[in-house]
């Protein structure tokens, strides 16, 4: 039997993202008009920036929409971004030229026919002919440009997209804490996981070689920023300083792809030029090389390039030794606003039956979980001195144990993954953003290959956090596979910490010789965080 819509079970995320989408798709609409008359470049511009924010936006409220619907208007919104980005691309390139033609006080042509665009030889001016190719292929691009503007205003995806973001009537008499409940674990997330988009281009910053990775560091940053924006009313003073930081950083890292782009194009003119015959050699051929003026295009690029690439390692270098990425996630997770994030303290009782709630929407697991769950807290309890954990850390693990497997709503295939999105998501715990996280990494690690490890909110904690999700987790793993039959055949254990491993010895009910099978081989994570072997008997 299907489960219930993702939108009803996590209200707050979708009320707030649905919000957010609202004022993209009129920003969108808005430039529509002026792009198909095409009588200034800056439309384009604009509607291509709306389109890519939209296009970025949409996939972080994914869950709010029914799937078929949200697949069409991604889809339907991913053409007019491509369109637009390839006309605007050659509009900057125009530009450029043009300026580039005037500082070296050479004439610009004014509708230069040309028969073969891909022919740049037959001019004495070469580049003033790449001009008019590149001003031809515009035309033929803003065809393009209008062909998809039709598709998509036929389609009616913006004006069906808006009618599922409009927030029911009632919503606006809730109080922004209660209206968007759940949200700040979720933006928490999605900020970690474009976090570690970004860190993994670190290693090429400094090679002033690495083209492509410095252009996939470049569209990280783009979506980490897009990121940043759509989540930006629920932090204080809006985020408004590290996007312009991220800001700045995409600019450098934009203008060095261009020069990029001509340097690879120069280059490419400049062998097809040597390799070319002339027709008239015979006569004494061109008395002026038509490759010279894309050779010295080619080195002021370069040096421009070699500049660039300097400002930007000197910015990252600086935001580095400021500590910028370590703020960042530290705002991630207590930046927040208090109109959205202020809540009292609650009794044990109260935040315990919180969790308990929550594990009810799978009834069929609620027994394995309080056998998880005993068996998880008696490893914590008899394993104190190897993994040194607090009171609280004995708490987390046991909200864990309880909601660890309630990801079977949606099937057994990645209910892990599923059950620490919906912890994640859940607006019912009243535990602060860092410690409902803590417990979403633990529970979504609790099953699955060793190697998976967790991204998105784990990228975020800082270096203690990260080793106690890590510990909790290898515990959870092992209890979860002593009731690996949900038969509870275990019913206790005693463990001693030797010096070359860690040996427990089991209570059961019953034969658990699966049970001690699977435990064994779930122990994989408790080998590597605590530097011995489990060995069950």
């Amino acid at each position: 039997m299907p489960g219930p819509e993702p939108a009803a079970a996590v209200p707050g995320p979708c009320i707030f993202g649905t919000g957010r989408l609202l004022p993209l798709i009129d920003v969108l609409s808005a430039e529509i008009a002026g792009v198909r008359e095409d009588d200034d470049i800056e439309h384009v511009h604009r509607m291509r920036v709306a389109s890519r924010r939209l296009r970025a936006a949409l996939p972080l409220f994914a869950e709010c929409f029914p799937e078929k619907e949200y697949r069409l208007w991604l889809r339907e919104i991913k053409k007019i971004t491509r369109a637009l980005g390839a006309a605007r691309d050659t509009d900057v390139q125009i530009a450029f030229l043009k300026k580039y033609l005037k500082s070296q006080a050479a004439p610009i042509p004014q509708n230069v026919p040309v028969k073969n665009p891909e022919d740049t030889s037959h001019s004495g001016d070469p580049l003033g002919t790449l001009l008019a190719r590149l001003q031809k292929q515009r035309g033929i691009l803003q065809k393009k440009v209008i062909a998809v503007l039709d598709e998509l205003e036929h389609s009616q995806v913006l004006p069906s997209l808006r009618a599922a973001c409009a927030p029911p009537t009632e919503i606006g008499k809730r109080k922004k804490r209660e209206r968007y409940a759940g949200v700040l674990p979720v933006a928490a997330g999605r900020v970690g996981r474009r976090l570690q988009a970004i860190h993994q281009y670190e290693p090429f910053v400094h090679n002033p070689d690495a083209v492509f990775e410095h252009h996939a560091l470049r569209i990280a940053a783009k979506k980490l920023r897009y990121t940043l924006e759509a989540y930006a009313p629920l932090y204080r003073r809006s985020l408004a300083r590290p996007i312009a930081r991220i800001k700045r950083l995409q600019d450098l890292l934009g203008e060095t792809h261009d020069c990029d782009v001509w340097i690879e194009q120069m280059s490419l003119a400049i062998v097809r030029q040597r390799s070319r015959r002339h027709p008239d050699a015979g006569e004494g051929g061109p008395s002026v090389s038509a490759v010279a003026p894309f050779r010295r295009l080619l080195v002021n690029r370069e040096k421009r390039r070699a500049r660039l690439y300097r400002q930007f390692v000197r910015y990252w270098d600086g935001l580095v030794r400021t500590g910028f990425w370590k703020i960042l996630s530290s705002a991630a997770l207590t930046g927040q606003r208090s109109a959205f994030s202020s809540r009292r303290s609650l009794p044990a009782k109260e935040e315990r039956e919180a969790f308990l709630r929550l594990a009810a929407v799978a009834p069929d697991h609620l027994a394995h979980s309080r056998t998880v769950m005993a068996l998880a807290l008696r490893l914590f309890d008899q394993l104190a001195p190897l993994h040194g954990l607090s009171r609280r850390d004995r708490t987390l693990l046991s909200y864990a144990a309880t909601v660890h497997d309630i990801g079977w709503l949606h099937g057994q295939a990645g209910h892990q993954k599923k059950s620490a999105e919906m912890i994640l998501a859940s607006p019912g715990l009243p535990v602060p953003v860092r410690e409902q996280g803590i417990v979403a990494l633990v529970a979504g690690l609790h099953g699955g290959k060793m190697q998976a490890r967790p991204d998105g909110f784990f990228t975020i904690l800082v270096p203690a956090d990260k080793k106690r999700v890590r510990a909790l987790a290898a515990l959870l793993r092992v209890a979860d596979g002593l009731d690996y039959l949900h038969a509870a055949n275990v019913t206790g254990l005693s463990c001693t910490v030797r010096a070359a491993d860690v040996l427990c010895t089991l209570t059961c009910a019953g034969d658990a010789a699966t049970e001690k099978a699977r435990a064994t081989r779930k122990s994989d994570l408790f080998a590597e965080v605590f530097g011995k072997p489990l060995v069950i008997t």
